[in-house]
């Protein structure tokens, strides 16, 4: 009768290693599905957006540098909506224009 109590360690055993193995397949699978699925998204953003900021980033970078005249609201003026012309300089040299007058302060 003894040995129906004991336990069966065998496949205890079995059932143990057969699940670690099962359990580390489930992870890599869910591993590489979610990869992938991250890699297709980004792949379809890409295809879809225009390279809307990069002009957006390039013209405002263009609008830095160089010489040039143009108008700018007045808000010191009496009358509403008139306008002022101003002088523009490139970032570079408006920079060192600030630091040479804040120095010398």
């Amino acid at each position: 009768m003894a040995r129906y109590d004991d336990l069966n360690t065998n496949m205890i055993a079995y059932a143990t290693v057969l699940s670690i193995v099962v359990l580390v397949i489930v992870l890599q699978g869910t591993q590489a599905l979610t990869y992938s699925m991250v890699n297709y998204e980004d792949a379809r953003k890409e295809s879809r957006s225009s390279d809307t900021p990069g002009k957006v980033k390039s013209e405002q970078l263009a609008a830095l540098s160089g010489y040039k005249k143009g108008s700018v609201p007045d808000e010191t003026a009496a009358t509403p909506g008139a306008m002022k012309e101003v002088f523009m300089i490139p970032i570079e040299e408006a920079k060192k224009l600030v630091i040479q007058e804040f120095s010398n302060k």
